[in-house]
């Protein structure tokens, strides 16, 4: 039998409108709550304790003689609100027994919630009711099981002919015919074809309804101006992103085959994601394996490095740039643990960057980023945009960590990009030096002390110090005072003694004292631009020594 014949057999569905058809029900009235005959019975249960709420469960005809609130007949309308919020079909009452009618703020209530409220006829027995109600609601869950069936059959199909996710999520739309989705415990959606648009009337608040529980779960959320209930299930399967498959209630009434649909789709989800993972996985080590070759410069030629990054998935055009990433923390960098798992998270939200390709990995114990781009040579503005975004999501990732991103020069060529991970981490070696804390450092930026640097170790840099440096430090060890950091900041506030004095806290006087120090005993001119320059020059040598 095909699916479209099984789903029309389910216009037989056992509803609350088709109680007053059962015997023993023909004299029942309807008081309240019409809007919802047409909900669906899936069990029976009978109550006579005043806790009923926390007992029942969604899709249930409730029947009671109203003996918990004999006294206080009035506190239905409570009771009513409270089942509405479960899900139940609709509520039975049997009064004159212990309350002669059924007071009007429960009928109203029934009616503000769209609850079924049904006076049971004196003569009707709970006993007879619930065998005769359940014989029907087996009926109808026979014909369901049909459905069910053919359901998962071709669910299962989609599966096995590697279709996809986003295909299996189109066909259960159409099945089930209501919105639903992928959500994870980040908020990232995988929506069928046709409801990119719509997901996006919902909010992030609403979406965090739905997590964090484990088994079926039922909630209203706010769909645009609207509400409409919601019924999620989290996905079996040990895998590091929880999803919850999500079905809205905006359609059609959603159905008791629908939560059973539901309940296998996860089941057949919880595998298909578990494969897709494992091949992420192994493509992943493959990719990172091979970024890691190039970043080190370990490819033996042009050729071998075109043929590994076609065969890992990374595309090589005459048009791409390249440009290689290190971060340096400014206090404790974390351990080995916490950094793989920095990379793993940093993988997940590369897609926060869409203008680019951008892997993340562990290289000579640093967190280290490829950026490639196509197209056109990007200006120096839109470089900065993209540094912008990478640290953004850099940021998400370490919490309250704090490190700058630490970039090289942008190169042309794909055997260039050795040469930019050196420069990344002569970038970062600088940084470390000076203990810069600005959150992006660019290559460009090192100035005069990327010529130090270079300089480190030379006969010429020696005899510099020599001549400019030693006598600095042998005045600060003589004087016992903080003669290089008043220099150092004078200079930064552009010669103004007054300035330097509110930076570092001291009074005017003493730091025209230092000045004048310095001035005699090394006998240099501070308002000669030619020696301000080398006695600068000579503190950052200090520096970079340190």
């Amino acid at each position: 039998m095909n699916e479209g014949k099984v789903e029309a057999m389910h216009a037989d569905a056992f509803t609350v409108s088709s109680l007053f058809e059962v015997p023993g029900l023909q004299d029942a009235v309807l008081l309240g709550g019409s809007t919802g005959l047409s909900n669906v019975i899936t069990r029976v249960n009978v109550m006579e304790v005043p806790d009923v709420v926390e007992w029942v469960r969604a899709g249930e005809l409730l029947m009671t003689t109203g003996y918990p609130f004999k006294d206080q007949p009035e506190k239905l309308a409570v009771l009513v609100e409270q089942l509405a919020g479960k899900g139940i079909a609709a509520l039975g009452l049997k009064p004159k027994r212990f309350f002669d009618e059924i007071p009007q703020e429960v009928v109203e209530a029934a009616n503000r919630y769209g609850l079924p409220l049904i006076e049971l006829p004196p003569s009707a027995t709970f006993s007879d009711l619930v065998r005769e109600i359940m014989e029907r609601v087996l009926v109808s869950e026979a014909k369901d099981l049909m459905i069910l069936q053919s359901r998962v059959q071709r669910l299962s199909q989609l599966l096995l002919h590697g279709d996809g996710l986003v295909s299996f999520l189109k066909h259960l739309y159409v099945m089930i015919n209501n919105p639903l989705l992928l959500i994870d415990k980040d908020r990232k959606l995988i929506v069928p074809p046709g409801l990119e648009g719509w997901s996006k009337t919902v909010k992030d608040s609403e979406w965090s309804k739905l997590l964090g529980t484990e088994r079926l779960d039922s909630n209203v959320i706010a769909v645009g101006n609207e509400s409409f209930h919601a019924h999620s299930v989290t996905v079996p399967g040990d895998t590091m992103y929880n999803y919850r498959l999500v079905v809205i209630e905006q359609y059609n009434h959603y159905r008791t085959v629908d939560a059973l649909t539901l309940n296998w789709a996860t089941r057949l989800l919880g595998f298909e994601i578990s494969n897709m993972q494992v091949r992420q996985n192994i493509e992943t080590k493959y990719l990172e394996q091979f970024v890691q070759d190039w970043l080190s410069g370990r490819m033996v030629s042009s050729m071998d490095l075109q043929l590994r990054a076609e065969a890992c998935g990374w595309p090589m055009e005459p048009t791409s740039a390249y440009m290689v990433g290190s971060v340096s923390f400014w206090e404790e960098q974390p351990n080995v643990k916490e950094l793989q798992q920095i990379v793993k998270q940093l993988r997940w939200n590369s897609e926060l960057v869409p203008e680019v390709q951008l892997m993340w990995t562990l290289l000579e114990g640093e967190l280290v980023c490829l950026i490639s781009h196509q197209g056109k040579r990007w200006s120096e503005e839109q470089y900065k945009q993209l540094a912008h975004k990478i640290r953004q999501s850099l940021a998400s990732e370490l919490g309250e960590r704090k490190a700058t991103l630490c970039l090289s020069r942008a190169v042309a060529q794909a055997t260039d990009v050795a040469n930019a991970y050196r420069e990344a981490r002569r970038v970062m070696e600088i940084r470390k030096v000076y203990r810069t804390q600005e959150e992006v450092l660019h290559y460009n930026q090192l100035g005069v002390y990327l010529l130090l640097y270079r300089m480190q170790g030379s006969e010429e840099l020696e005899e510099f110090k020599q001549l400019y440096l030693y006598p600095l430090l042998a005045m600060e060890r003589k004087q016992q005072g903080a003669l290089l950091t008043t220099l150092s900041t004078y200079f930064a506030c552009n010669c103004n003694a007054k300035e330097t004095a509110e930076k570092l806290y001291v009074h005017y006087n003493t730091v025209n004292y230092r000045l004048e120090r310095i001035r005699s005993e090394l006998q240099l001119r501070l308002d000669d631009p030619e020696t301000k320059l080398l006695l600068q020059l000579a503190i950052k040598t200090y520096h970079l020594q340190e």
